[in-house]
């Protein structure tokens, strides 16, 4: 029974650390800050448990009983945090918050949550190994049953472990796993009790089964209906749908932000993606013409809300667009509530489940456009997708005179040397030289980089010379000059990012705590 418990509990703690920033994302995100005081919070309760769990077993005259007692109130614990989450968000999180403000909210607001719901059942949890160590010694010996205890318990860990990411979140929910975790303890903890009243309580936690997920309302932008949510391995999704028809599919914790947008009434989805229909007019300037077809991958796919634009910006030219997203559900769900058009439809091949960069490395060495709209969560760039060494292979998949455009989000007035931005730059700047032009997005916190292999972009006179009719006039306005920078002679000053040192994350949070009210 002792190796059992301990079991239970390595698994629940793992559980617990694992699927607790999965709960949290509809509030609060899943920013790399979010998980590493998850983390650190999680490891700072089991070390404090350890701690009080081996003074509790030299003084306590019943080992046997206080690990009942802790067992059942860490499921007790669990059980109340679920049902409280929601409306301690809800009371932190002020309305009408936007993305640009939440930067600090979400931060406190995760770290509060983690402290109250998450760090007391990993604490009482914790204290269970000394106490069951203190049982086992008096048949075993003290270090033979240090050794099982301490075995079963990682034994339980790695199982917390494997079931959180290839069970609970695909086929279970997260909070569906939190119920009946929460249901498995305070059962064993009454059955370890010996007293069978204690273990009907354990049929309590069941009842918010009949509790209908409130994640499916966190953070709902204005006038907005949820069509379907879902938990992936990755994130937190939903969509959306507002009057007119107007879809977004939303990541994390949604606010007014969106990772795909899905306009039925219009063929341009706006925003930043608009923009992107500026690739294929760069891609076909002199000196070098464009062959019959153009041959593009776009790494971060989505719902495919790039594919419009491309297709525009293309102009009649025969168009063929590899598409890569890592996250599989995020690709059903554009299939099942944000279709294309079928003629659009039919031009991209996509792969879900991909990495963009490992993937990347079998694309052909004479692509004419890759575009970059990978966004690890709705504040971060995955630091892979932004090294000196990562734009150096996308250089060598161009042909002479082909593009790479990148989205990048920044609060920041965007200057060379300034923050993450500069050093972006400069990783571009080494293997593309001076040939990159910067777009900022009108009334947006967006800029989309474009970077052209062994050639200059066209003068802006010319550019809008390209832009043919029925293009939107934000297209033309991030044309003007007050909103397009080309990249000067002089080499950019910060220091680029490499895959050995990348301090992107830290940077763009920091970006963001400054830019918050």
């Amino acid at each position: 029974m002792a190796l059992f418990v301990a079991a239970l509990a390595g698994f629940a703690v793992l559980a617990v650390e694992i699927l607790g920033v999965h709960l949290l994302a509809p509030w609060f995100g899943t920013s790399a800050l979010v998980w590493s005081q998850q983390i650190g919070l999680v490891l700072a309760a089991i070390a404090c448990g350890g701690w009080a769990g081996g003074r509790l077993a030299a003084r306590s005259n019943n080992p046997l009983g206080a690990a009942a007692l802790a067992l059942f109130l860490g499921g007790l614990c669990l059980a109340v945090g679920i049902f409280l989450l929601a409306p301690f968000a809800q009371a932190l999180l002020p309305a009408g918050l936007t993305l640009d403000e939440a930067a600090t909210v979400f931060q406190r607001g995760s770290f509060s949550a983690a402290l109250l719901f998450f760090v007391p059942p990993v604490f009482l949890l914790s204290l269970l190994n000394p106490l069951l160590v203190q049982i086992r010694a008096q048949e075993r010996g003290a270090g033979r049953a240090a050794g099982d205890i301490s075995a079963a318990g990682t034994l339980g860990s790695l199982l917390g472990v494997l079931f959180s990411t290839f069970l609970a979140i695909p086929s279970i929910g997260v909070r569906h796993t939190f119920i009946l975790t929460s249901v498995a303890l305070l059962f064993a903890g009454g059955l370890l009790w010996q007293r069978r009243g204690r273990s009907a309580l354990a049929l309590f936690p069941l009842l918010l089964f009949l509790q209908r997920d409130p994640a499916w309302a966190a953070n709902l932008p204005a006038g907005a209906t949820v069509l379907a949510m879902r938990d992936s391995s990755y994130q937190h999704l939903r969509v959306v749908e507002f009057a007119g028809g107007e879809r977004w599919l939303q990541m994390n914790e949604g606010l007014d932000s969106f990772q795909s947008i899905y306009q039925p009434s219009q063929k341009w989805p706006g925003g930043y993606y608009d923009l992107f229909a500026l690739a294929p007019l760069y891609v076909s300037a002199p000196p070098f013409p464009l062959g019959k077809s153009l041959q593009a991958w776009v790494l971060g796919y989505g719902a495919g809300s790039t594919m419009e634009p491309l297709r525009h910006g293309a102009k009649g030219t025969e168009l063929h667009v590899v598409g890569v997203e890592l996250d599989p559900t995020v690709v059903e769900l554009g299939q099942a509530w944000m279709p294309l058009p079928a003629n659009t439809a039919e031009m991209v091949d996509v792969y879900a489940g991909a990495d963009a960069r490992s993937f990347f490395r079998a694309a052909p060495k004479d692509l004419d456009l890759v575009l970059l709209d990978a966004y690890t969560r709705q504040f971060e760039i995955p630091l892979h997708l932004v090294t000196q060494e990562f734009f150096h292979e996308v250089y060598q998949h161009l042909r002479p005179g082909g593009v790479f455009a990148l989205n990048l989000g920044t609060t920041a007035s965007v200057d060379a040397g300034l923050g993450f931005v500069g050093s972006i730059l400069h990783g571009l700047q080494e293997s593309f030289g001076t040939h990159v032009r910067m777009h900022r997005v009108p009334r947006s916190r967006n800029w989309v980089i474009f970077a052209r292999k062994d050639a200059p972009f066209p003068d802006l006179e010319q550019l809008h010379a390209l832009l043919p009719p029925g293009f939107p006039l934000a297209v033309g306005a991030a044309c003007l000059p007050g909103q397009s920078r080309d990249l000067g002679p002089e080499h950019v000053q910060s220091e680029a990012f490499t895959d050995d040192r990348n301090p992107l994350q830290l940077e763009q949070s920091l970006e963001w705590w400054r830019e918050a009210p």
